[in-house]
């Protein structure tokens, strides 16, 4: 496939824990919630701001009113407890919170603070959910709460949720509540042009390499590397993960195994796994190529023969540690890169 591979490559290169079912059975004390919400982290979740984000949680107590006492109410009648969602937290909002508090191993004080609403927002809620849950996140959105998760509840929160830095999956998740109540964001997303190669663990000839721009999804392409998933076997083993500087491109580059439109990454060091008896290996010769002659084009096709320099099949998508598109495919991230006026400092993402 390759002339002279070996010579030029011989050193070349799983959470949000869904839990438990239905919210109809939250805890053993008998919380009720929307059947069609999803508990976290056991039956309140777990106190704590996500990653990214450094919000800070409003203290609700009695004689607090608006938006958040409202979003307490609904979720505390998605517990089963029977309040009026008034956005008044008067006496029987307070005893219902205290209530919630001892159920939920927390201190009953009656007060909405960063561990109440951790485990208040324990819930995760997705198109076709229904109930008071529902109604808490509308009210935050500013719609009318129906308590009926539909198309425009799931639009609304796609779109807060690119607002916020976060994926726009339409999906209320622990991220998504921090930034709802507290407002605040996750990290932004990379500025400026960018590579992601995403592995596909149980196809590898089916992974993806994607050209990112502000944190957006420019284009995609279906992309290979390697013979195996070792990322430490040299010669064999598909690109380690972790992220690469790029450090040169051409369009005609002639050499003996790589030719034409090619992308030149920086050697990496790839620490074996624990338990192994493999050695610390730094993989050197790394790119991002096809198969095609030094001019750009494809070779003669010989019978029998896998030529180096014609992409001939799906096989082809194997290398040996380098990431391989179709020579289609690469001639048209080199296109998109030549109207970017090949940026700095681009930078590869191996995950």
């Amino acid at each position: 496939m390759r002339k002279n591979v070996r010579n030029l490559l011989l050193q070349a290169l799983a959470g949000v824990l869904l839990a438990g079912g239905a919210l109809g059975a939250v805890n053993a004390g008998g919380d009720e919630a929307n059947a069609s919400a999803q508990p976290r982290g056991g039956a309140y979740g777990t106190p704590g701001a996500p990653g990214g984000f450094r919000g800070v949680w409003p203290v609700l107590k009695t004689g607090s009113r608006g938006t958040d006492v409202r979003t307490v109410q609904y979720l505390l009648a998605a517990r089963g407890h029977a309040v009026k969602a008034d956005g008044a937290y008067g006496r029987n909002t307070a005893a219902a919170v205290a209530k919630f508090q001892k159920r939920a191993g927390l201190k009953a004080d009656g007060t909405v603070g960063p561990k109440t609403w951790a485990k208040l927002t324990a819930l995760t809620l997705r198109t076709g959910s229904r109930g008071p849950a529902v109604k808490a996140v509308q009210v935050q959105l500013g719609l009318h709460p129906d308590g009926i998760y539909g198309k425009n509840t799931t639009t609304a929160v796609a779109k807060f949720q690119t607002r916020k830095n976060l994926a726009g999956t339409g999906t209320v998740d622990t991220r998504t509540w921090d930034a709802l109540i507290t407002g605040s964001s996750a990290k932004p997303a990379p500025r400026g042009y960018s590579l992601h190669f995403k592995k596909n663990w149980k196809h590898p000839s089916y992974s993806k390499l994607s050209l990112v721009r502000d944190g957006k999804t420019l284009k995609s392409w279906r992309a290979g590397s390697g013979k195996n998933k070792d990322e430490c076997a040299s010669d064999a083993g598909w690109l380690p993960s972790g992220t690469y500087r790029v450090q040169a491109h051409f369009t005609n580059r002639d050499a003996d195994a790589i030719d034409g439109y090619a992308i030149q990454l920086p050697s990496k060091p790839c620490r074996p796994k624990a338990g192994t008896k493999q050695k610390r290996v730094t993989r050197t010769d790394l790119f991002i190529h096809s198969e095609m002659t030094r001019f750009g084009t494809q070779g003669k096709d010989n019978p029998g023969r896998d030529d180096a320099d014609r992409w001939e099949n799906a096989n082809d998508y194997k290398s040996l540690g380098c990431i391989k598109l179709t020579p289609t495919d690469i001639k048209d991230l080199f296109k998109r890169l030549d109207q970017a006026r090949w940026p700095k400092n681009l930078t590869l993402y191996v995950n």
